[in-house]
């Protein structure tokens, strides 16, 4: 399959083509500010083309004489002229704003919106400027997005309160796979190698499939570089755990082709957390030197990309490659033990437990573009090895240290492989239809002296349709269906060791039995039915409203079907329940938007009912594995989640800018029995965040677009807890910073420097994977940003 997968790939990124020698047409299409209009739409004769970045457009192979030329962008008003070619020729398109357009927004500076979907983009510079160590915690500052920390260097997104399997993932289409059922297991995406992201929530499901039940973080690393030379350099320090980084983005686009080579490397220590003491499995565990000892890491980052630009045609095919290794703090893995968790005198080594990730990832994306449909292929191959290393100890007598490896306690191996194909066509300027297909092959492979998650293969195909009819110049309405199938077959596992050691004990030969069948053989297949229906209305001139509702899907996991087996990095044994069925969920989401000038504020209340959300209950019963404590069996309940997000940004006085966010959000489990229906676990609480920023207009020789700022997060209690879960007290955390652009004689550079935490402030975070140790937040810290610009 690998060496199809292989061959498949070069035929389609390198179509054959036969040119004959004509002329050419390029130029640039930007607004009267001379700003690039990126994507916008550039018709000649029958053919099509999309500016790039910096709104730079190729066509080749046109004939002598006249032409008409159609250049147009949503919100500006159309450009219909005639062009007379007798050589190659540059020509740039300037397109006036049309009067019924709305002014650009602080975030992501779209126009009036044309889609239901409530999105949320942000650029490449918005993610370096406001970088937190991750890309999951860079995104923080959004309405309705918070992120699971692991540590100082990893964490995963959560969108209204949903996380892990629940919010897709994808990079220029295909979706990131790994083992992301584990919390501490985390994006394995290089945050410095990101160009774009789009955040889609509410009824993301129809196109993205399963684990968009939450919403989809889309991540775009395909846009089209500046011709020439062009990249940047960037320098990070960090205080709080001494992390060094350095990353490169380099590029280089020719008359047809285009090259990216992005690299990051980082090492960081153990982290400063304003604590010298935690309490696990009602033991005091010492934190010397308020350092968590054992959470050093480091990181290797590696991506390229090759990109070919036809006359209707536009291919890339992306290699990247991240390597994560970090150490465990080891008063969390296993029995808790003050030695050792004693100071070894050195911040910045990796001793046992550490965890080990490297993320091979191939893509290879291809688009058509005619005059009025467009047909979009992409491949996908991707290599998931993750492995947890741990001194080898035996949970039970006749447990042997394995010849190879024998300190390597979980390993697990993933292959996954994607296709996928999308049809659009415009009717006419009022319908728009889709029309897509996908298919995806997992296999996965395990070893290590420990067992959780057992060897398993799954094939997930899916089609769906999509419809946008824009009624009225203000009303717009989607419409969507997806229909999937999905085949899963788990290997059986069957410990004989274990079954011995609980016999020789006086255990039942029953239980015995029972607990050494760490996971029954299983075959199981899926099939699921969506849809979806959404409306926008731009009822004023600075208004919009949408709404969006559906049906969204899930499917189980092979750990939740699967699993038997002290997990220590989740300090629980965990046991899956093959019976379990295919998540179902209905949705209902709402934004109103406000948009004048640099004015913007959205209000967006949702709510979400579950028939059968998956989740890790706390079973009663105590484990009779050695260390293991009690049982905690994954299980299905109906369950409903409501919230509403405030989003304010704004900018007065010309110098003054604010950004205001806020969530709130409440969930529950629905039984028969009302007294069991306990929150969801990892609930964020409400919360919220507040900037202030003032920008100096005055230029000087050196600095240039200088801004000073201050800004605090705040959590309120969290008190409506999961079973599993502790009360987290609020809190108010402040920070603030400087950005500028310098420049002395021929060196440039944006500089920012920022802090967070200013007063060491204890608090803890409840979606924090520490959180259930009572280990705080990280402590201050100050963040140094440096990017130098290479052309």
């Amino acid at each position: 399959m690998k060496q199809f997968l292989f061959v498949l790939l070069l035929f389609i990124i390198f179509p054959i083509t036969i040119f004959s020698q004509q002329l050419s047409l390029e130029g640039k299409v930007v607004d009267e500010q001379e700003v690039a209009l990126e994507g916008a739409h550039v018709h000649i004769n029958n053919r099509f083309v999309l500016a790039g970045e910096n709104g730079t457009y190729h066509i080749a192979n046109l004939k002598e004489g006249e032409h008409r030329i159609n250049v147009s962008y949503i919100g500006f008003k159309t450009l219909d002229t005639l062009v007379s070619l007798d050589k190659d020729a540059v020509v740039n398109f300037k397109l006036k704003e049309d009067a019924a357009a709305l002014e650009a927004i602080l975030l992501n500076g779209n126009a009036r919106r044309r889609s239901s979907e409530n999105i949320e983009k942000v650029n490449k510079e918005y993610l370096q400027e406001q970088f937190s160590g991750s890309l999951a915690t860079t995104l923080e500052r959004l309405p309705g997005v918070n992120a699971t920390e692991i540590g100082a260097g990893a964490s995963k997104p959560i969108i209204r309160g949903l996380g892990f399997n629940r919010v897709a993932v994808t990079e220029n289409g295909i979706k990131q796979e790994g083992q992301q059922w584990g919390a501490d297991h985390g994006l394995e995406i290089d945050a410095f190698s990101v160009e774009d992201i789009e955040i889609i929530k509410g009824v993301g499901a129809i196109e993205h499939g399963s684990d968009a039940i939450g919403g989809v973080i889309k991540i775009i690393n395909d846009r089209v570089p500046e011709e020439g030379f062009t990249g940047e350099v960037i320098g990070l320090t960090k205080s709080v755990n001494n992390t060094l980084a350095a990353s490169t983005n380099l590029s280089l686009k020719t008359d047809r082709f285009f090259y990216k080579i992005k690299a990051t490397g980082s090492e960081f220590g153990d982290y400063a957390v304003p604590t010298d003491n935690i309490v696990y499995l009602n033991r005091n565990v010492p934190i010397f030197n308020e350092r968590l000892k054992n959470t050093a890491g480091k990181e290797v980052d590696l991506y390229g990309q090759v990109g070919y630009l036809g006359e209707h045609y536009k291919g890339t095919l992306s290699i990247s490659n991240v390597y994560f290794k970090s150490g465990f703090f080891p008063g969390a893995h296993g029995i808790p033990s003050t030695s050792r968790v004693q100071d070894d005198g050195d911040k910045r080594n990796i001793d046992y437990p550490f965890q080990r990730v490297n993320h091979l990832k191939f893509i290879n994306k291809n688009e058509w573009f005619f005059h009025d449909s467009s047909l979009e292929v992409i491949l996908g191959f991707q290599n998931n090895h993750r492995q947890e290393w741990s001194r080898f100890h035996t949970h039970y007598t006749g447990q042997v240290a394995p010849e190879v490896n024998p300190d390597l306690e979980l390993n697990f191996d993933l292959n996954t492989y994607d296709a996928q194909a999308k049809f659009s066509k415009d009717f006419n300027d009022n319908h728009t239809t889709a029309i897509g297909a996908q298919t995806q092959i997992q296999e996965n492979t395990i070893s290590g002296f420990n067992f959780l998650l057992p060897e398993y293969s799954r094939i997930n195909q899916g089609i769906y349709a999509t419809h946008d009819y824009q009624v009225t110049d203000k009303f717009n309405v989607n419409l969507g269906a997806r229909l999937d199938f999905s085949k899963i077959e788990i290997e059986g596992f069957y410990d004989d060791n274990l079954y011995s050691h609980l016999i020789r004990n006086g255990t039942s030969e029953a239980l015995a039995n029972d607990y050494a069948t760490r996971s029954a053989e299983t075959n199981r297949d899926f099939a699921n039915f969506n849809i979806m229906a959404g409306a926008l209305y731009n009822f004023y001139k600075n208004w919009d409203f949408s709404v969006n509702t559906g049906t969204s899907f899930r499917l189980p996991t092979a750990i939740e079907l699967g699993a038997n087996g002290i997990h220590h990095g989740s300090f629980r044994h965990e046991r899956g329940d093959p019976n379990l069925d295919a998540e179902k969920g209905y949705v209902l989401d709402t934004k109103l938007n406000y948009r004048k000038n640099s004015f913007r504020a959205s209000v967006s209340p949702y709510l979400y009912y579950f028939e059968n959300y998956i989740f890790l209950n706390p079973s009663g019963q105590f484990s009779i594995l050695p260390h293991a404590g009690q049982i905690y069996q994954f299980t299905q309940s109906e369950a409903l989640l409501t919230g509403i997000e405030f989003d304010f940004n704004t900018v007065f006085a010309e110098k003054w800018h604010t950004q205001f966010t806020f969530e709130y959000l409440y969930n529950r489990q629905v039984t028969s029995d009302s007294s069991r229906n306990f929150p969801l676990p990892f609930t964020p609480p409400i919360n919220g965040f507040f900037e202030v920023g003032y920008e100096f207009l005055q230029k000087s020789n050196a600095f240039n677009d200088t801004e000073i700022f201050a800004n605090s997060a705040f959590a309120f209690e969290q008190d409506r807890i999961a079973q599993n879960e502790e009360i987290t007290p609020g809190y108010q955390i402040f920070g603030g910073g400087l950005r500028t652009n310098l420049q002395i004689g021929d060196f440039r550079a944006t500089v920012n420097l920022q802090a967070t935490n200013i007063f060491n402030t204890k608090y803890f975070n409840h979606t924090n994977f520490y959180r259930a140790l009572e280990i705080p937040e990280m402590g201050r810290n100050l963040q140094l940003m440096v990017k130098i610009p290479l052309n």
